[in-house]
């Protein structure tokens, strides 16, 4: 697990670039280890939660829609107070972001995060770990290790009473949709409702800061 962390670091703060970012981390960890044991026989989809929701789809897709509304008026309301525009704008554009398709890097950023950060964190972490403990320990641990590397992002992007809150939320979403994929056997809810988290953070950085 602390493969995730070392690859954020190493695409930030080595390469300082979001593309190499995405494939170290989203590609080669996230996508690349779970596919390998699937690809060896040596885990099933059913392990990482890749199966039907018998709950059905609707009670994600509106948790979803109400945490998006949420997660951008947050945003709009306390623009002022958390960001400092210019300082980001100059951070992204020298990990390449600014110079990237707008459109590949909101897919990027949106569906590619959210399905890849899932299916390796309560995924495969959380079927790794509750061979060795318990299901509320094993929630516990993937959700430090999954918030840990955001402590460096939003370090390095805002200010840090805000990195420390985002990063204490980040920690309790973990906690919340590890519990959700332990409660129903699927990612689908942790997947929806991480999607609409990351388009309403992207939705607010295209209209108030790249915008």
């Amino acid at each position: 697990m602390a493969a995730g962390p070392l690859a954020v670091a190493s695409g930030l703060l080595v390469f300082r670039s979001v593309l190499a970012t995405f494939i170290l981390f989203h590609g080669v960890v996230c996508l690349g280890i779970p596919l390998m044991l699937l690809l060896k026989g040596w885990a099933s989809p059913g392990d990482y939660g890749l199966k039907r929701d018998p709950r059905g789809p609707w009670k994600s897709l509106l948790t979803g829609a109400a945490v998006f509304l949420a997660v951008f008026l947050f945003f709009a309301l306390l623009k002022d107070r958390i960001w400092d525009m210019e300082e980001i704008t100059a951070v992204l554009d020298e990990w390449g972001a600014g110079s990237m398709n707008p459109v590949a890097f909101a897919l990027m950023m949106v569906v590619g995060n959210a399905f890849l950060e899932e299916l390796f964190w309560r995924g495969y972490a959380l079927a790794r770990l509750v061979r060795v403990t318990s299901g509320r320990r094993a929630v516990l641990i993937s959700a430090a290790f999954y918030s840990s590397y955001h402590g460096l992002t939003t370090g390095i992007l805002f200010s840090v009473p805000f990195a420390i809150l985002s990063v204490a939320a980040i920690f309790a979403a973990g906690v919340y949709w590890g519990g959700k994929r332990q409660k129903t056997g699927s990612l689908l809810f942790p997947v929806v409702t991480h999607l609409f988290v990351d388009l309403a953070i992207i939705a607010a950085y295209f209209i108030f800061i790249s915008g």
